[in-house]
């Protein structure tokens, strides 16, 4: 129980994070069935985020996770994985 409500907290801090960083509301989603799923869907009024559930395990891949949200939404379309991995050799 006290798992759950620690994911929970996690999930709502990451996407206070993500609102933050682009100014914009967005649905944020933890994908259970696809533990690696890192994806942006921009065509509803509000951005769907999708983030595997390895956010929970693996603190890389959640900042992995927020910094590609946060690329797609400021750019208004999903970044493709070149221009990710660019990206992130910047940074």
């Amino acid at each position: 129980m006290e798992r759950l409500v620690e994911d929970q907290q996690f999930v709502v801090e990451l996407k206070n994070k993500i609102e933050k960083l682009t100014g914009n509301l967005i649905d944020l989603r933890v994908n259970e069935d696809n533990p690696s799923d890192i994806s942006v869907n921009l065509e509803g009024t509000v951005p769907v985020v999708s983030m595997g559930s390895h956010i929970y395990e693996y603190s890389g891949f959640a900042r992995m996770c927020v910094e590609y949200s946060v690329a797609s939404i400021r750019r208004n379309r999903p970044i493709n994985i070149l221009e990710f991995h660019i990206m992130l050799g910047r940074n």
